[in-house]
């Protein structure tokens, strides 16, 4: 039985390593933190992270603790549609709609399939080396692992990746995210089933939301603006109410009702895509080898889709660098279709003035049968090509 090692318990991280333990190899998952704790945000899990999920035999599990999202609608802020997505067209097709769930919900139960001590928290991976077949992982604690394979899942700040493409810088989205999570809270019951997005006339600037679970709302604002900058938490809220003032009531709701203290700002960032993910027996998976700006609702389903495909190959190839190669080989494509259209998208929200009433047109007259052919390409996992 080969042994490997996975390099991060994100979400990526956690659905490998089920992957390969259901195909019999022996996986331990070191994770950095000194506990399971995502930061309180939400995620959308699309059709094409479900379907992985329904192959590993759990996709139930998550069903029943996130809140399906039976309409997804951009608008702008005088509630005119620009484009819609339709659940019950989507589930036709591809089994599934829309999955809004909170994160640390969501790698908490992904972490009840790792057997115990297989996972390892608060070990921070500082580099690793290769010997003939093996390598060996160190840690900060000054202890090391060997394996047959190792697999970095840890990131967009990867320490394998930096090591690979030493001279590949971040790219700045433009727009810096605040998230937050308003619990004990429900939509009015005409938008419970809904995800909503808005888009201002200004740069950058939009809102969603959805519910996310019974009792819990997931809330989003981005605006264009300089990355690195702080938020002053006295005024926090009177700051993005002040920000979103022209955006529909529901919005404005969310912000007031919100606890201040758990606003979450992050600035967004990706990578332009590398063509390599590969050293050898070292791998890098999800956001470590293609991070991708939450565009498309496409991070985490990317991460997921690359455990399904990585453990195909791993269980029915020789070896394991032929193996990698092959996954690479598969996933590459849409990955970077991925990260370059979520990137460009954010560009088209950058604009202002005359250039977003064009887009705004364009896209609101966008014939049915290219949209759907996109949401095709996204919603289609590889094993059914």
């Amino acid at each position: 039985m080969k042994k490997g090692i996975v390099i991060g318990a994100g979400i990526g991280g956690l659905t490998t390593a089920i992957a390969l333990a259901q195909k019999g190899f022996d996986v331990t998952v070191y994770e950095q933190a000194a506990q399971l704790n995502e930061v309180g945000a939400g995620v959308w899990l699309a059709p094409n992270g479900l379907k992985v999920l329904e192959k590993l035999g759990i996709v139930n599990e998550f069903l029943e603790i996130g809140h399906e999202l039976e309409l997804i609608s951009i608008k702008d802020t005088n509630d005119v549609t620009i484009t819609q997505i339709d659940g019950k067209e989507i589930r036709k097709k591809h089994n599934f709609v829309t999955l809004a769930i909170h994160r640390a919900k969501l790698q908490k139960q992904l972490a009840t399939h790792i057997p115990e001590g297989k996972l390892i928290l608060n070990k921070k991976c500082v580099d690793y080396t290769q010997t003939n077949n093996q390598v060996t992982v160190n840690f900060q604690d000054n202890t090391t692992e060997t394996a047959d394979f190792v697999i970095f899942a840890d990131g967009i700040h990867s320490v394998a990746r930096k090591k690979l493409n030493k001279n590949l810088n971040l790219r700045y989205s433009g727009q810096t995210c605040w998230r937050f999570i308003l619990d004990n809270y429900t939509l009015p019951s005409d938008q419970k089933d809904k995800m909503f997005e808005i888009w201002s006339d200004k740069k950058g600037l939009r809102a969603a939301y959805s519910q996310l679970s019974k009792n819990q709302v997931y809330c989003y604002i981005t605006n264009f603006i300089n990355p690195g900058q702080q938020d002053n938490k006295s005024t926090i809220k009177n700051d993005l109410l002040n920000l979103c003032a022209d955006f529909q009531p529901i919005v404005k709701k969310l912000i007031a009702d919100c606890d201040e203290s758990v606003i979450i700002r992050s600035d967004l960032f990706d990578f332009k895509p590398i063509n390599n993910w590969i050293d050898k027996n070292i791998l890098l998976l999800g956001d470590a080898a293609h991070a991708t700006t939450p565009n498309l609702g496409q991070g985490a389903c990317q991460a997921i889709e690359d455990a399904l495909v990585l453990a195909d190959e791993l269980s029915k190839t020789s070896t394991i660098n032929e193996a990698y190669v092959n996954f690479q080989n598969r996933r590459i494509e849409k990955t970077h279709y991925v990260t370059n259209t979520s990137f460009k998208f954010a560009q088209v929200n950058n604009t202002t003035g005359i250039s977003k009433k064009i887009m705004k047109f364009f896209i609101r007259n966008t014939p049915k049968s290219i949209n759907n052919k996109q949401f095709d390409k996204l919603y289609t996992i590889d094993s059914e090509k």
